[in-house]
């Protein structure tokens, strides 16, 4: 009985780790005495299982500047959501300036 319920909570525990979730941010510098801009710029792009990009290689920081319709880049942020334990990545780039 006692190996039964040790192999439930093991599976158990395996379970919710896989399925937790977590966020990272990395801002890439650290900045003071400077603004952000007036306009934003965002590319996003889900990664499922490191392998594959829901958007290819239009996630990085000229795509979200364009889309933003900045020219002059003052601070950059990239987000990185992961679910099912990594297996599905959510990425964000987002850029501020003018």
């Amino acid at each position: 009985m006692k190996k039964r319920i040790l192999s439930f909570l093991g599976v158990a525990a395996f379970v919710v780790a896989s399925l937790s979730s977590c966020m990272t941010v990395n801002s890439g510098a650290s900045i003071t005495n400077t603004t952000l801009g007036s306009k934003t710029g965002v590319a996003e792009s889900t990664i499922f299982l490191g392998l594959w990009s829901s958007k290819g290689e239009q996630n990085d920081l000229k795509k979200a500047a364009e889309n933003g319709g900045i020219k002059k880049v003052n601070h950059v942020e990239y987000v990185n959501k992961a679910f099912l334990g990594g297996l599905v990545i959510k990425h964000t780039t987002r850029v501020y300036g003018d």
